[in-house]
């Protein structure tokens, strides 16, 4: 099929170029043999390792091709990091997650005898366990700017999208084959088409990928026209960044200034998605809807009277501000408005339609105009109301989906980029630089001819692009250091041999990611220790003389201090998840109406501790923990997240309301398991992954004992100080307290926050 396709491209090319050619051409600067020269638009050949001078410290060829440049630099690599950092590295990198202190007990246990052994053991049960898909997905997401809600002004809801986010997790957890991954997502709607929809509804859920940007949708006058646009636009560039690896966007306007990509390149790849439009699949059964239908009908049922006696508490307000409002009126607004409304002038009824809205009452005016009593009442009222409309169900099954509605639709290249200047007239092609064709008559390809191209054997860009990213987030730096961009103005890699070789064994080995984790994983070059002497000929540590030092992002922290805390709640999968706001993060989200209500917290306060990957994912709306820790804000493409370091990011540590109830938390566990030395023991196992050393155990003592007796005087000084709850009736308030702030210090610990 694919050779059919270029083979027909050929033809068609060369019947393109051997006719005159017309007005409606695209005009668009001929590609030179220059052009194709580009490292990136070569296809990948596999070369054989290098052979090293110090083959003892080969694992697999991973080792050999970066062996290779360190010895022609000079460059001795660094020991091996000892078992603790190594298993504590692993795991969080597979799974996002710290491991357990049985986790590290059993490894220990099983490394003394055979440490190649248990290390492998290790990395094939992370590999297989259910978390493993749960922080790849956050990569991928992160790539595609996966978010539950539209972003812009209104930034609604998206009350499906979760489906697609659970798609992504179970499609690396089944370990299903990249190339099988992404045709799924470019096409999945044309794969599944005529085939029975529940039982293929994983296919349509695939194609939420096009729908991850973000779009407008407000009230008011939006041209169809420039807003279909806007939705053409973010799927090829949601093609381009994650598969491509190519600002294809930035030949939107006009030529791109650096590639060799035209005008007439963005529009054939935009032709692909002509005809295709959003579309809510419904896979659910009758059964479903008429329960789903039936558990709106009772809460609204039961929310209608609070509503009616809201409405009869305010409409004596209501009249009294809009009889003073009447009163304030202007002499020609109140003439019209007491004249007959059959016999009003032109005049008048434009002035009486203007007085309406200037009588208008607002809730704030509303709510300014209450008694304290009536006041107190009203809020009662509504949030009452706004218990029983928390408990609206999700919609029933539905794939936030794509479909191509068989209506022809032509695609011009756009003067400018803008929608009212049309030019020639272009059909889906691939881009002339790498497919070194153009599909020039008027033969029709579709999506799936897009995902099949893509994943041909001889494409230059799709398994370099992948793989690079796969060691981007084991190493905190690809081998090419910018993972959307393999374009003329992206860096060149480090190590292209080594780039080449695990884009063909990806693709020898049938596009299978975990075993390509596995290589990675395994290699001598990944279990170097960071720890080593600064050097001035690789400064920046490209050439992976040492292993680099990665701060976690901010929902693997928050995952770590839920696993830490032992609240983690390890459940799978499902809608979205609201947590507890701060007050001031509440005036972030827009609204024209009455504020109240606007985040109706999951009711079900165990999904609350769920890892980060399933809160709502809103865009203008951030945890401040995970805001701070550089969460993307998910308009864009994010390949690379930022790592600032900034005064708020210690403040939100310690002083947060999540993290001070979550070292209560762990101080409530910590204080059953026995005497002083083993709460020290076991939170440093929970925190570090180890043990403490002498220095630290002794100043752990010291500080528990000192801030035990601060908080023993002001208990008897009848201060408020923080203790946890549930504790056991011998517990001492005073010593869990200060077991709590020393939780809370282990939290905020450099070592926490960092995976050496």
């Amino acid at each position: 099929m694919i050779r059919f396709i270029l083979s027909s491209a050929i033809v068609l090319s060369a019947a393109h170029s051997a006719r005159a050619q017309s007005k409606d051409d695209p005009i668009e600067p001929p590609l030179k043999n220059k052009d194709r020269q580009h490292w990136a638009f070569q296809k990948p050949l596999r070369p054989a390792p290098p052979t090293v001078k110090n083959a003892a410290l080969i694992r697999n060829p991973i080792d050999a091709f970066i062996l290779a440049k360190l010895e022609e630099k000079g460059l001795v690599p660094a020991k091996s990091a000892d078992k603790l950092t190594l298993l504590r590295r692993v795991t969080f990198d597979l799974t996002g997650l710290p491991p357990t202190p049985a986790e590290i007990d059993d490894f220990m246990r099983r490394s003394s005898a055979k440490p190649q052994a248990a290390y492998e053991e290790v990395v094939d049960r992370l590999l297989a366990s259910p978390h493993y898909g749960e922080r790849w997905a956050q990569h991928w997401l992160d790539v595609v700017r996966y978010a539950e809600s539209n972003g812009y002004e209104g930034d609604s809801e998206r009350p499906s999208a979760w489906r697609y986010r659970d798609y992504v997790v179970k499609s690396l957890n089944d370990d299903k084959p990249f190339d099988r991954f992404l045709t799924e997502q470019i096409a999945g709607d044309e794969l599944a088409a005529d085939k029975e929809v529940r039982a293929n509804a994983d296919l349509w859920v695939a194609t939420g990928m096009h729908r991850c940007g973000p779009i407008h949708l407000v009230s008011g006058n939006i041209d169809p026209e420039e807003n279909r646009s806007e939705v053409l636009t973010e799927m090829v560039m949601g093609i381009g960044s994650a598969f491509l690896g190519l600002t294809m966007n930035c030949a939107r306007c006009h030529d791109h200034k650096f590639d060799p990509i035209s005008q007439a390149d963005y529009f054939r790849l935009q032709a692909f998605f002509a005809s295709t439009r959003p579309k809510e699949v419904d896979f659910s059964t009758p059964g479903e809807r008429a329960a789903h239908q039936a558990k709106i009908l009772a809460i609204m049922a039961k929310v209608a009277p609070i509503k009616a006696k809201v409405a009869v508490l305010d409409a004596p307000y209501q009249q009294k501000l809009r009889e003073l409002k009447r009163s304030r009126l202007e002499a020609k607004y109140q003439e019209a408005l007491n004249a007959d409304s059959k016999k009003r002038t032109p005049e008048q009824e434009k002035l009486a339609k203007d007085a309406q809205t200037l009588l208008k009452v607002t809730w704030d005016e509303v709510l300014a105009a209450l008694t304290p009593e009536d006041r107190d009442r009203r809020a009662k009222l509504r949030a009452e109301q706004h218990a029983f409309e928390a408990e609206l169900p999700m919609p029933p099954s539905q794939a936030w989906a794509i479909v191509d509605d068989g209506k022809p639709a032509l695609t011009h290249i756009l003067k400018r980029g803008e929608v009212k200047k049309k030019g020639a007239i272009v059909t889906a092609a691939f881009p002339r630089v790498i497919a070194k064709s153009v599909n020039g008559s008027d033969n029709r390809f579709t999506r799936k001819d897009l995902a099949e191209w893509l994943v041909s054997a001889d494409h230059p860009l799709t398994a370099r692009v992948f793989v690079n990213r796969l060691w981007q987030h084991h190493f905190g730096r690809g081998i090419v250091g910018t993972p959307n961009d393999f374009g003329t103005r992206g860096e060149r890699p480090s190590h292209p041999e080594l780039l080449d070789w695990l884009a063909t064994e990806f693709v020898q080995n049938g596009w299978k990611i975990k075993p390509m984790h596995k290589l990675i994983v395994l290699s001598s070059t990944y279990r170097q220790s960071s720890r080593a002497i600064p050097i001035d000929i690789d400064p920046g540590n490209k050439l992976l003389w040492k292993m680099n030092r990665r701060r976690l992002d901010g929902e693997t922290i928050r995952d770590a201090i839920l696993a830490a805390a032992g609240t983690l709640n390890r459940d799978l999968g499902g809608p979205m998840i609201r947590v507890p706001l701060e007050p001031e993060v509440y005036d972030l989200i827009f609204t024209e109406g009455e504020p109240d209500g606007l985040w109706p917290v999951t009711a079900n306060a165990k999904q609350h501790v769920r890892r980060s990957l399933y809160l709502f994912a809103k865009r203008n709306v951030r945890q401040p923990l995970l805001e701070a820790f550089d969460q993307p804000d998910r308009l864009t493409s994010c390949a690379d997240r930022a790592v600032s370091t900034f005064a708020p990011q210690a403040l939100i540590l310690m002083n947060g309301p999540f993290t001070q109830a979550q070292s209560r938390a762990m101080a409530r566990e910590l204080i059953r398991s026995g005497d002083v030395d083993k709460w020290i023991d076991e939170a440093f196992r929970r925190c570090f992954a180890r043990k403490p050393r002498d220095g630290e155990r002794k100043a752990a003592r010291e500080y528990l004992q000192v801030q035990s007796e601060i908080m023993r005087e002001r208990l008897l000084a009848r201060l408020k100080i923080a203790v946890p709850d549930d504790l056991p009736a011998t517990a001492d308030p005073a010593t869990a307290a200060a077991l709590a702030d020393f939780c809370l210090a282990l939290i905020n610990a450099n070592e926490f926050v960092y995976v050496p």
